[in-house]
């Protein structure tokens, strides 16, 4: 939090203990408030599906069909291939459909809420820009606190063990394109459990929110299939 979303990234020594000790005191007393006004409620949805890879597609099957033999499909993710180098794809690591092996995938989202969002927009018309930043950088963190712990405990319910069990989120290098946000919450009760929503480009709204598929497969591994949405905003 300090160093990333608090301008302390390249502080050392007597900047960095002064800094720290500035930011102890600011977070705490933020921490409170938070608290007492409700403007960061970290919240999430996850769940686990049947699928198979075809090709670089991930197929992701109703969970009450399976019995039958014939699982029916839900939805799928083309998920990009690495135009060069290792040439991975996140299909890759699940089942494929020839093998006639049942795999499972898991799915988040997770959010802070619009009232961080608010709050934001409320300190910034006020002019208080100061206070604005830090609590736009502690909404940021809070968000990916809140994805980190529900990652874990997806590892823990799939029984994976220390290291395995990768998290990529879209927009980021290996899935670079948001559309898949789409089937995602088609899958989760991200609108009416969360409040959530997609924009017209497929955003998440609120802003301090992520999505993400888990892979248990334990050599998955992150790569980038090119420049992700992310920076390609920041050009």
């Amino acid at each position: 939090l300090f160093r990333l979303s608090w301008g302390a990234k390249n502080a050392h020594g007597e900047e960095w203990e002064r800094l720290e000790a500035e930011f102890e005191d600011r977070l705490q007393r933020m921490t409170r408030e938070a608290l007492r006004d409700g403007w960061l409620k970290p919240r999430a949805v996850y769940g686990y599906w049947p699928a198979q890879s075809h090709g670089d597609d991930l197929v992701v099957y109703d969970p009450a069909t399976l019995s039958s033999g014939k699982p029916v499909e839900l939805t799928r993710f083309a998920f990009p291939r690495q135009p060069d180098g290792d040439h991975l794809c996140l299909a890759d690591y699940f089942a494929t459909v020839e093998s006639g092996v049942i795999d499972v995938v898991a799915l988040q989202v997770v959010t802070v809420g619009s009232q961080a969002t608010e709050r934001f927009d409320r300190l910034q018309a006020a002019g208080d820009y100061s206070e604005a930043y830090f609590s736009h950088g502690l909404a940021v963190q809070t968000a990916e606190a809140t994805a980190e712990y529900m990652h874990r405990h997806i590892r823990r319910e799939l029984g994976l063990s220390e290291g395995q069990g990768k998290r990529y989120s879209w927009g980021y290098p290996a899935i670079p394109e948001l559309e898949d946000h789409r089937k995602v919450f088609d899958l989760l009760p991200a609108e009416s459990e969360l409040g959530m929503s997609l924009t017209s480009a497929y955003q998440l709204v609120p802003e301090q929110s992520t999505a993400a598929i888990i892979v248990h497969h334990p050599a998955a591994r992150y790569y980038s299939v090119g420049g992700s949405r992310v920076e390609q905003l920041l050009r």
